[in-house]
């Protein structure tokens, strides 16, 4: 179990949202190890917004993606891909998406372990990617370090993301 912390970044990313991934993962939740990934991007580029911005838009996640999220291999998916992808899970538990659906990017599929990690062949479909839902873990923790470090060392970002961690949802241990 992960030691509860009065720091926030601690309490509710390592805390919350990576270890609830890492759960699923262990538990072969993939669908649902999806989903909190993709909640867990919306999470930090609500971190990351500008001071007078109250919600996460679509620019928003798929600017985070594109900053953030590399696999191991050559083949990459676009922040756009991974939004679709999102909003398939999230609103629908698919891969249809209405940006699929309007061409405007690829369907993403799942696998468990693969090398390499995400697999592209426009000969069979130029409309379908399929993303190793470890490796999208692995992308999304690597991408929340990098990206912690990134606002962290602004103090204007850092004082935003501090305001914003303090309203969320903290775990607290009851005696």
């Amino acid at each position: 179990m992960f030691p509860n912390s009065s720091d926030p970044v601690v309490n509710v990313y390592y805390g919350q949202i990576k270890r609830s991934i890492v759960v699923c993962l262990e538990n072969q939740c993939w669908d649902a190890a999806v989903k909190l990934i993709f909640s867990g991007i919306d999470t930090m580029a609500f971190l990351g917004m500008p001071e007078n911005q109250t919600d996460v838009q679509r620019n928003d996640f798929i600017t985070w993606v594109e900053q953030y999220i590399r696999f191991p291999c050559k083949e990459q998916v676009t922040g756009l891909d991974l939004y679709g992808a999102r909003c398939g899970m999230l609103h629908n538990h698919s891969v249809y998406s209405s940006l699929a659906r309007e061409g405007k990017c690829r369907w993403v599929g799942y696998m468990d372990k693969s090398i390499p990690e995400v697999k592209y062949d426009p000969a069979a479909s130029k409309d379908l990617v399929l993303v190793s839902i470890s490796a999208l873990a692995e992308s999304f923790f690597a991408g929340v370090d990098r990206f912690l470090i990134d606002v962290f060392s602004n103090s204007d970002k850092a004082k935003i993301a501090e305001g914003r961690l303090k309203e969320m949802v903290h775990t607290f241990p009851m005696k």
